[in-house]
């Protein structure tokens, strides 16, 4: 990140009132001074301007300012209230940070902040975005698009709920390696490598489907389940490695091609084994008469935010045994407390979905994003959701696990 510390300015009008939070506190005088410095730091498709502004004041006096940050051509961020209290010294301090991201390459943006209401900046800060990004080698850069670069997601980002804005539905990464792999599952981007590529897409749609857990769905009245459910076992994380491989093998053989790579299989095997925020899991439904696996569905969870990233139905017949596994887990989540269920983008075998199981799409920085930011802060807690401590430990169709026969 390439970074310059501004010297402190003060304000073109050296006398901004500044307004009481409420009519027990006092209110800076009409002639103190705001002071105003900042650092900024610059991607190839970021910059972000660390402030603090300084209110000469009486000693153990509150003060509030609203203040609103913006770049030259683009819409002003939303006002920002701080509250703030001087010291022994007779200084209030506001700190604050103003972010912008998916911007163009090697492109010089100007930031200004202001005082709410007021026309003169409190800061005017000048800033070039980089030529690229700091992952990618420069011979492979150069042959980047200027326009791909502002979706690029390296190890210089700090991520976090700005992604939700991103104006298209996938970002990308440049040879991930295991922490910007974790953090952006962390952050509801999942990962699809491409065998043949350094590039690594990752899905980040607009609109997001999901299912609403909270709606009381009824998941064992499914005809299916209710029929051919004494067929059946499941478990999970029987054998992470070797369920993800079957679907590997099974995307191979349908499809001619696969996004699951042997290093993406370890990655998540290795969070799955090491994380307590991303919770991992490969669950599996078992033919009792054969022993052999019918279905299986690979997920991960963030707090009580469960997303599945592939399903895959081993056994084809007339049980469905793919769809048997979805309702029962849709079943099991709801006793397990998660509250909802990502699926992804929609597609339109999922319409069945809708009107008895929940099935909504979330805007995602709207309605997705502010979910998913409790479901962090969930998963941060030692009581958060967990399928696997729901379930007894299993090794295929004849031990542990759930026999579906039991479920009512």
């Amino acid at each position: 990140m390439g970074d310059s510390l501004q010297p402190p300015t003060k304000a073109d009008t050296p006398s901004m009132a500044c307004e009481a939070a409420d009519a027990g506190r006092s209110s800076a005088a009409s002639s103190a001074s705001l002071v105003a410095e900042a650092k900024i730091e610059s991607t190839v498709n970021s910059l972000s301007v660390r402030w603090v502004l300084r209110l000469q004041a009486a000693p153990e006096t509150h003060h509030e300012v609203v203040v609103q940050g913006e770049l030259e051509q683009m819409n002003p961020q939303a006002p920002r209230t701080l509250n703030a209290e001087a010291g022994a010294d007779g200084v209030a301090h506001f700190v604050g940070r103003s972010d912008f991201h998916f911007l163009r390459p090697s492109q010089r943006h100007i930031f200004r902040l202001r005082l709410l209401g007021q026309e003169e900046p409190l800061l005017r800060l000048e800033a070039t975005t980089g030529r690229a990004g700091l992952a990618v080698p420069p011979e492979i850069a150069r042959r980047i698009p200027a326009g791909m670069w502002q979706t690029y997601i390296g190890p210089e980002h700090e991520l976090g709920e700005w992604l939700g804005q991103c104006p298209e539905p996938m970002v990308w990464c440049f040879h991930p390696d295991f922490a910007l792999l974790r953090a952006l599952w962390l952050n509801a981007c999942f990962t699809l490598p491409e065998p043949r590529s350094p590039i690594t897409q990752c899905p980040n749609p607009v609109s997001r489907y999901c299912l609403d857990l909270t709606k009381g769905q009824p998941w064992l009245r499914s005809k299916k389940v209710r029929r051919h459910k004494h067929d059946f076992r499941l478990t999970v994380n029987a054998d992470y490695q070797s369920s993800f491989e079957i679907c590997q093998a099974m995307h191979m053989e349908l499809h001619g091609s696969t996004w699951i790579t042997p290093g993406l299989i370890q990655s998540l095997d290795k969070c799955r084994r090491e994380d307590s925020q991303v919770k991992v899991y490969s669950i599996e439904l078992w033919e009792k008469s054969s022993g052999k696996l019918a279905a299986v569905i690979m997920a991960l969870s963030v707090g009580d935010i469960f997303h599945d990233y592939t399903t895959v139905t081993v056994i084809r017949d007339g049980r469905s045994p793919g769809s048997i596994l979805t309702k029962v887990l849709g079943h099991l989540l709801t006793q397990a407390g998660f509250t909802l269920w990502y699926w992804g983008f929609k597609n339109p075998y999922m319409a069945e979905y809708d009107a008895s199981y929940g099935g909504v799409e979330l805007d995602n920085a709207e309605e997705f994003w502010p979910r998913w930011r409790r479901a962090m802060a969930l998963a941060r807690s030692s009581d958060c959701c967990d399928l696997a401590r729901r379930i007894a430990p299993g090794g295929g169709a004849s031990a542990g696990g759930i026999d579906l026969a039991t479920l009512s």
